[in-house]
């Protein structure tokens, strides 16, 4: 797998607080399968945050230290940008600083509980500055729940989708669990990634997530979403997704559609 959204780089936001506590995510993540994780502290306007040198030298010192330790894993330097009007005057066009893995890919959050008014501009505005918005865990976001489509109209006009592996597996709970097999049922699902920002709670190893998620879709489908997506964006590649026409919704009539995915 390679786990494009990770709180792995020491003393920078919320997740890693140490060395030795990144090595032992990385060390995690070798250990169920992962070889290749991108690094992406918060980006949170009025916060203290890391510069985008402070995350390339921080990055690489990363991986020389997982090096040393004989850790078999890759990791890129991105960041977690919120989205924020303001933030948009660190994205600019031709360059990759606060992006994934060099690439022209930029992960997005959304705060926590609302959607702004200015969403779909925002995300305009990155493709105006020749750069792809992935929405980073819309599975955990109770508006987009109560409006699934609204999500869906931001894919139809080039935005991609990373979900929480933990969401299928209900660490946040059955309502996101939901919503999250709502959107692998809909074909709405292109990257995942743990967002592991400790070894004792949300962590990197995805064993029990990768197992449910075998049980629920075709092996080349999971390959697409753990292996070949993201494999794009380390190289700097599109990735190409076929986005439906229309969501199909939880309902009597779609009953049999949806069996395979919910429990």
């Amino acid at each position: 797998m390679i786990d494009i959204h990770t709180h792995i780089i020491d003393g920078i936001d919320d997740g890693a607080q140490n060395m030795e506590d990144s090595l032992a995510l990385l060390k995690m993540a070798a250990e169920s399968g992962t070889t290749d994780i991108i690094a992406t502290p918060h980006i949170i306007e009025g916060a203290s945050h890391a510069n985008w040198q402070t995350i390339l030298t921080k990055t690489e010192d990363l991986n020389r230290n997982a090096q040393d330790a004989g850790i078999p894993i890759r990791v890129y330097a991105g960041a977690e940008l919120e989205m924020n009007w303001d933030m948009l005057t660190l994205l600019k066009t031709g360059q990759s600083d606060y992006c994934l893995a060099g690439s022209r890919y930029v992960l997005v959050e959304l705060p926590a509980n609302t959607v702004p008014n200015y969403a779909e501009e925002f995300l305009y505005e990155v493709q105006i500055k020749e750069l792809i918005p992935i929405i980073a865990h819309p599975e955990r976001h109770p508006y987009l729940a109560k409006h699934p489509r609204l999500l869906h109209q931001w894919l139809r006009n080039g935005a991609l989708v990373q979900c929480n592996i933990g969401s299928f597996t209900c660490k946040f709970g059955t309502e996101v669990k939901n919503f999250a097999n709502l959107l692998l049922a809909n074909n709405m699902v292109h990257f995942l990634g743990t967002d592991a920002h400790s070894v004792e709670h949300r962590h990197t190893d995805t064993t029990a997530g990768l197992e449910l998620l075998a049980r629920k879709v075709a092996p080349e489908v999971l390959n697409q979403i753990i292996i070949a997506n993201p494999a794009a964006i380390i190289a700097d590649k599109y990735v190409d997704i076929e986005v439906p026409k229309d969501m199909k919704l939880p309902d009597e009539k779609n009953k049999g559609f949806f069996s395979s995915f919910f429990d």
